[in-house]
């Protein structure tokens, strides 16, 4: 009887990520982790240079989880960092930090390719030695990128990726500017676990607002988008400029001045410091706290709004088309190319008038919005399922590794 030839042996993979917060980025981690073998997690160490709610649920995904920094204070080389950096003496911090972060990974299995999972995860590149392969999943348009990457390092970046990821061609296409090249660029966009059911009737999450602190919860202010006869328009994410959710106050505005009933909500916390001073004093939006699962509320829209001004490919509008809503956006990223052929209404340019048209134009259709919604599930059924994606992704990182 011949040996069984040995099995080789699986990479080991760290996957860094700037945060644990419940935004586009982590949140796109733990569906493709889920969606990937037990076998095949094994082998995967994510590490954070920030923690953040989604911990609890990365932990049991993964070999292990490391949390660079504390999320409540400022750690003692992180000060340290800081003081040598306003100093002029920017090197310098970075090697304090970096000297402290390999302590905390010192312990970790030396990896065989890091995936740079958004560019916020950059710096930790620069804790592995120069012989690792790096992978680049880039989430990032060019205001975010240039936060998370200084612009006179980005070619270096670029440089040092075996391989560049992008969630939407308008990111390929920067990447390409700033310098990867295109032989090194993969398209791996967002992508959603297709619900098994139908939208659950009840919804409980509570909203906020100075309009319903107060209220009695069994007064009319308290009612949930899902009555029936009630019209509610919806959008989600971390509320801010580049969002847009000053833009969902002018929506209200000009559904009010319509005669409109139709309701406007966010779901994913109220605007806060000068993204509130742009609300304006009198506030007609419905602001929902961020919830764990969103979508038993968004589902109940009927009209998905996303009022980005720049966001490459917001996996809520992927969401959106899994649950066979409309969806009306502000052009930005990959949404022209998500809602084109009858799947939804983009604008030509970021115009608020085209906007609030849109959304009316809908609300006034009914019929036109549920062939929206359906053409949009197709298209994501077809090019957005985590169950085909994940393991491509996984493969990607695996092929890397073994060059």
């Amino acid at each position: 009887m011949s040996a069984e030839l040995p099995r080789a042996q699986e990479p080991t993979i760290w996957i860094a990520v700037h945060d644990l917060s419940r935004t586009g980025v982590p949140v796109l981690l733990t569906r493709l982790l889920r969606a990937v073998s037990a076998t095949q997690r094994a082998q995967v160490h994510v590490v954070a240079i920030f923690g953040g709610p989604l911990l609890s649920e990365l932990t049991p995904l993964c070999a292990s989880v490391t949390v660079l920094e504390p999320m409540d204070r400022r750690s003692a080389h992180a000060v340290a960092s800081l003081g040598l950096l306003t100093l002029g003496m920017g090197r310098s911090g970075e090697l304090v930090r970096n000297t402290a972060w390999r302590a905390k990974l010192a312990r970790q299995k030396n990896p065989d390719v890091v995936l740079v999972h958004g560019a916020g995860a950059w710096p930790v590149v620069e804790v592995v030695g120069s012989d690792v392969p790096v992978v680049v999943h880039l989430h990032e348009l060019g205001t975010a990128l240039d936060r998370s990457i200084p612009v006179q390092n980005q070619a270096a970046a670029f440089q040092r990726a075996q391989q560049v990821m992008v969630v939407s061609e308008p990111v390929g296409q920067l990447a390409q500017h700033r310098g990867a090249d295109l032989k090194k660029i993969m398209m791996m966009p967002g992508c959603v676990q297709l619900p098994s059911s139908a939208p659950p009737d009840s919804v409980g999450p509570d909203p906020v607002g100075p309009d319903l602190v107060e209220a009695d919860p069994a007064g009319p202010d308290l009612v949930q988008p899902g009555a029936v006869g009630e019209q509610w328009v919806l959008g989600a994410g971390t509320p801010g400029w580049r969002k847009g959710t000053d833009r969902l106050a002018a929506v209200a505005h000009e559904l009010r001045r319509d005669q409109s009933a139709a309701r406007v909500g966010w779901v994913g916390g109220k605007p806060s410091g000068s993204d509130a001073t742009a609300i304006g004093r009198f506030d007609p939006v419905t602001w929902f706290e961020e919830q764990a699962d969103p979508w038993p509320l968004l589902s109940c829209a009927d009209v998905f709004v996303v009022p980005s001004r720049e966001d490459p490919l917001p996996l809520v509008a992927l969401e959106a088309g899994a649950y066979r809503r409309a969806v009306v956006a502000m052009p930005t990223g990959g949404l022209p190319q998500l809602l084109a052929d009858g799947r939804g209404l983009v604008g030509g340019t970021q115009s608020l008038r085209w906007f609030v048209g849109a959304v009316q134009q809908v609300l006034d259709s009914p019929a036109m919005a549920e062939e929206m919604g359906e053409r949009l599930h197709e298209y994501v059924q077809a090019h957005h399922d985590v169950a085909v994606l994940a393991p491509a992704w996984f493969q990607a990182l695996v092929h890397v590794a073994s060059r």
